[in-house]
């Protein structure tokens, strides 16, 4: 069955979580899609052209999927519940193997910043909507962007159970601080 770039992202995410930026090669993107290289190439014009493809896919999924999201919900704290259901959503191990990446691949490292910038600022505005002061949003942001990134970074398999409760309780911090702002 023809294979088209987007079953090789998928599927780049896949090794990406089980093995890191050293299982990402053409060999194993092809069996595992159960094609010849022949068919990558047509594609792709080698490893790095696959790689800037993937990491532009993902930097356009992570954004986009995060502002569809944010359009359809219009009350500030119902936006930060979702904002906290997305993190919890996320294929954590292809992120933190991405993050590994891009501590030592500038162009990786690059996407990186742009997603985790939108991801804060996102953070943000749906704080300062919810009647948080501009100063205490953006430590709130960041806090929130540490969780996920320290979540992902210190636990090999993240265990969405325990991010999930972490996550509840800084909702809980955000709630209280936009509560006393009002």
């Amino acid at each position: 069955m023809p294979q088209g770039k987007d079953d090789y992202c998928r599927v780049a995410l896949d090794l990406l979580a089980e093995g890191g930026v050293d299982a990402l090669t053409i060999t194993n993107l092809c069996g595992r899609l159960g094609v010849t290289t022949g068919s990558f190439y047509a594609h792709f014009a080698g490893i790095a052209d696959f790689h800037q493809a993937l990491l532009r896919r993902w930097e356009d999924g992570r954004i986009s999927d995060l502002e569809q999201e944010l359009a359809s919900v219009t009350h500030p704290l119902a936006r930060i519940e979702l904002l906290k259901r997305l993190a919890l959503s996320l294929d954590h191990e292809a992120e933190s193997a991405i993050r590994a990446w891009a501590r030592t691949n500038p162009v990786a490292a690059d996407f990186q910043r742009r997603v985790d910038l939108v991801r804060e600022t996102a953070l943000v505005l749906a704080f300062t909507d919810a009647g948080i002061e501009k100063s205490e949003a953006v430590i709130l942001a960041r806090i929130g962007l540490t969780i996920l990134v320290g979540t992902q970074q210190i636990e090999e398999r993240v265990d969405r159970t325990r991010l999930a409760k972490v996550l509840d309780e800084y909702e809980r911090w955000v709630n209280r601080a936009a509560v006393r702002e009002a």
